[in-house]
């Protein structure tokens, strides 16, 4: 996204959210003026969720990972298994490593989230998860019940903690339509992808339901014309076909 863009969306949001998280697909760790980015939303007062697939944690400098406009830096540790990478598990966890310890001595606000989003009824990733509890048991001398996994998280150190959830797909057109069920679009989050078109959710990443452009449109605008899709998933009775197809609101109920 230009940061003009993203200047003009913060300002707008400015005593409206309480976190702006940066994580509709891509890596925002791949953007060579993170720092920029960062700094803008330290100036109109927010709080970043940055999500990242670890994997480019060395094209920074430790500091700026732990930006004090940064309030959680979640790692998605299923992505080892998803990407095809010229690193092996050991030093992609070394470099996870490194900065948890850099977090530990001048950033004790931040929280480090280490997620295992890839939980399903095969357990088709518990090798591989059983491999990161041994590296976490190793690192930190503690010992995981493997029994904490029915829950959604353990702590490993002070304010870094292992998150689970179930595997999802993300939803298609193609899919058949799922049972009613409500959601937390345009509700509690909405979408902004980096061309300016807002959707309901981060879920849309193709902008399927493009709801507005923030280039030329207000926030305000964009939200007040798509008050009915709101009431719709607010009230369980979605009323776009990517939401009737989508999998992942099934878990709110």
């Amino acid at each position: 996204m230009e940061l003009g863009l993203f200047e003009k969306i913060l300002k707008e949001l400015k005593g409206k959210t309480k976190e702006v998280a940066l994580h509709i697909m891509g890596d925002p760790l791949l953007n060579k003026d993170l720092k920029h980015y960062l700094d803008s939303a330290r100036l109109f007062s927010h709080k970043v969720s940055l999500t990242t697939s670890g994997f480019y944690l060395s094209l920074h400098e430790q500091k700026l990972l732990n930006h004090d406009a940064i309030s959680q830096l979640n790692i998605s540790l299923n992505s080892f298994n998803e990407n095809d990478k010229k690193m092996t598990l050991q030093n992609y966890m070394e470099q996870i490593f490194s900065l948890i310890a850099y977090k530990l001595q001048h950033n004790e606000n931040q929280f480090i989230n280490l997620r295992l989003w890839n939980l399903n009824k095969e357990n088709s990733s518990q090798k591989f998860n059983e491999k990161i509890f041994e590296m976490l048991e190793q690192k930190y001398g503690i010992t995981i019940d493997r029994n904490l996994i029915k829950k959604e998280s353990f702590r490993v150190a002070k304010r870094v903690r292992v998150h689970f959830d179930e595997l999802f797909s993300w939803p298609n057109l193609v899919n058949n339509p799922l049972p009613n069920s409500r959601c937390y679009g345009l509700n509690r989050q909405l979408g902004i992808l980096s061309n300016g078109i807002v959707v309901p959710c981060c879920l849309d990443h193709e902008g399927k339901i493009a709801l507005g452009d923030a280039n030329i449109q207000s926030l305000r605008d964009i939200i007040t014309n798509a008050k009915h899709i709101a009431k719709g998933l607010k009230d369980g009775l979605p009323t776009e076909e990517l939401c009737k197809k989508c999998s992942y609101r099934l878990r709110f109920g």
